[in-house]
């Protein structure tokens, strides 16, 4: 009997930490209904990068000029995202930063990007934000 009861408290512990965690996890139906949009994020010299994600996935990443009218890095390509995970193929690639700033220059490349992490909304922030490589390169969404 003690056994049993044991157990059954064991059982409902479980149950609860499951439940409690599972309220936090991130499916591909919340990806779908959060992700595809428009995204902003402005370096600290001024140049804006946009980034506009499909409802299929596939996206699009802009680069524009300080005076956010010229044009001057683009690249299309596709994301798989599992949980809060993403990972970006064929996505603009900056590794001239520091862990405190990113600092606009030009791109190394286009290639895969697989340190993105997304956060959807909740009672403390009402946007999605993409965390790309765990700087401060974080796209807010804008549309």
């Amino acid at each position: 009997m003690v056994l049993m009861k044991k157990l059954t408290n064991i059982g409902l512990a479980v149950m609860f930490f499951v439940s409690l965690f599972s309220c936090n996890s991130y499916t591909k139906k919340d990806a779908k209904k959060y992700l595809p949009g428009k995204y902003s994020y402005e370096f600290p010299s001024g140049e804006t990068s946009i980034l506009i994600i499909n409802p299929d996935f596939t996206f699009n990443n802009k680069i524009y000029s300080s005076n956010k009218k010229d044009l001057l890095y683009e690249a299309n390509g596709s994301m798989e995202v599992n949980g809060r995970k993403i990972e970006f193929h064929d996505f603009l690639l900056f590794f001239d930063h520091d862990e405190t700033d990113m600092i606009f220059s030009k791109p190394e490349g286009i290639g895969g990007v697989s340190s993105v992490y997304w956060q959807k909304p909740d009672k403390n922030q009402d946007i999605v934000t993409i965390d790309y490589n765990t700087y401060n390169y974080i796209f807010k969404k804008v549309e």
